[in-house]
């Protein structure tokens, strides 16, 4: 047998109403006037898994990726086509699916494994390694009403593993536990797949499903947009998420070719034209203003790699009169300032830095005399943890210590560290470890 999943046309469509006393009429008199529209979430789906094959399922929140699973494993039933899934299945796509909150933990195994199929001597052979795998201690004998979020899916995801299925599908849901649980579910997988089982695997974490699954399908808008090789399946995802960055215009550098004004990058990098003219990226005084940026030295279209040295260009313009009037009114001096902050896909700020950081006349302009220029900012070696990265630009006129904030342009930039390398943290700073002395 080689299709473990194989999907053909299928096609789930909702009822819309605009009321429920619509919804009520349209039961009573099915052949009157529509009172509702259509709605697909998911419109002609056809693809195949292979037995011990391991495929990643993304796209944005909506794309219809929970609602593929829910028709895989039976919860609903599609409105056209056909779905095959050959062997016995295990899902974890929801919290509370299959569990009693009134029950224990341990008496929860024997009533989730039952749901499984599995009869109650072979819950009790494999009762102990799932205690062990969830890991929550004396709330095994606990009602699970009283779990945490990650206590629940522990518990879950320990007891659907532990059924022997020859196909695992998870969800999201893996999302709720902390990294320790989420790197032994990982391990788990690994181990499973290699066994020569068959898992589909729904993530935003596109590091994680680029790094574990055979091939990526991608969602989008209920469809299938792309369906293959993880990195080209991925990229095509940060177009989708990010189009204002991705999209944009970028220019190849060629072999042993230098950047403008001589900073060197490596062959075949690009530098990555950014829109600007986005109102909603922008707030401040406006006394001064990005006209033009751009970030070289990444990888088609917004990639940057392990040690990468980026480079970001912008071209500023302020209003000399307006300069003037802020230096006055707020008593700084009329000096230019810009500044980059660096934050991950959580939010958290990765770095923050100036130029005032590296010295106060690092641009050297005055702007009651001139009303533009070109800033070049060179950041070496992007040492950082693989993910997504927003880069904000601000301008402010004075000094470090007597600054007013002119211009902010929120998440403008929007990059992705793609790298292998096993980061502990969100970046890696130089360090030196060597032995001192010894007895």
């Amino acid at each position: 047998m080689k299709n473990a999943i194989s999907v053909r046309n299928l096609t789930k469509t909702y009822r819309l109403y605009r009321s429920k006393a619509d919804r009520a009429v349209d039961i009573f008199l099915p052949f009157g006037k529509v009172r509702y529209q259509n709605h697909h979430a998911l419109r002609d789906i056809t693809f195949d898994v292979d037995v011990g094959e391991c495929v990643g399922i993304i796209g944005r929140n909506g794309s219809g990726k929970s609602t593929l699973l829910k028709i895989l494993t039976g919860v609903l039933a599609p409105t056209q086509g056909e779905v095959k899934v050959h062997g016995k299945i295990a899902s974890l796509l929801e919290l509370g699916a299959g569990f009693n909150p009134e029950l224990t933990g341990r008496e929860n195994i024997f009533f989730h494994g039952t749901l499984m199929g599995c009869t109650r001597k072979e819950i009790e052979t494999r009762l102990d390694e799932i205690i062990a795998f969830a890991d929550i201690g004396e709330f095994i004998e606990q009602p699970v009403k009283v779990y945490s979020s990650g206590m629940f899916v522990r518990l879950a995801f320990a007891v659907s593993v532990h059924t022997d299925p020859d196909v695992l599908i998870v969800d999201e849901a893996l999302a709720v536990g902390d990294v320790r649980f989420q790197k032994k579910c990982i391990d788990f997988m690994r181990r499973y797949k290699d066994s020569g089982k068959t898992i589909l695997f729904v993530s935003h974490d596109i590091f994680t499903v680029k790094s574990f699954c055979n091939r990526l399908v991608l969602l989008h808008d209920g469809q299938i947009e792309l369906i293959g090789n993880p990195d080209e399946v991925a990229n095509r995802y940060h177009q989708i998420m990010f189009p204002k960055s991705a999209e944009a215009p970028t220019h190849a550098v060629t072999s042993g070719a230098h950047l403008d004004l001589g900073v060197e990058v490596y062959d075949g990098s690009y530098w990555l034209d950014v829109d600007v003219d986005v109102a909603d990226h922008q707030w401040g005084d406006g006394a001064a203003w990005i006209k033009q940026l751009r970030v070289g030295g990444i990888r088609e279209p917004n990639l940057f790699g392990w040690q990468d040295e980026v480079v970001i260009e912008a071209v500023v313009q302020w209003s000399p009169d307006a300069a003037g009037r802020i230096s006055l009114e707020h008593n700084v001096p009329p000096r230019l300032l810009i500044g980059y902050r660096f934050e991950n896909s959580q939010g958290w700020v990765i770095t923050n830095f100036t130029n005032a950081m590296i010295a106060d006349d690092a641009i050297d302009v005055d702007l009651l005399t001139h009303s533009s220029c070109l800033i070049r900012c060179r950041i070496g070696a992007m040492q950082l943890a693989s993910g997504h990265y927003f880069i904000t630009p601000g301008i402010a006129i004075g000094t470090k210590d007597n600054l007013f904030p002119v211009k902010e342009y929120t998440n403008l930039i929007h990059l992705y560290c793609d790298t292998n390398e096993s980061v502990l943290g969100q970046i890696i700073l130089p360090y030196d470890i060597h032995v001192v002395d010894k007895a």
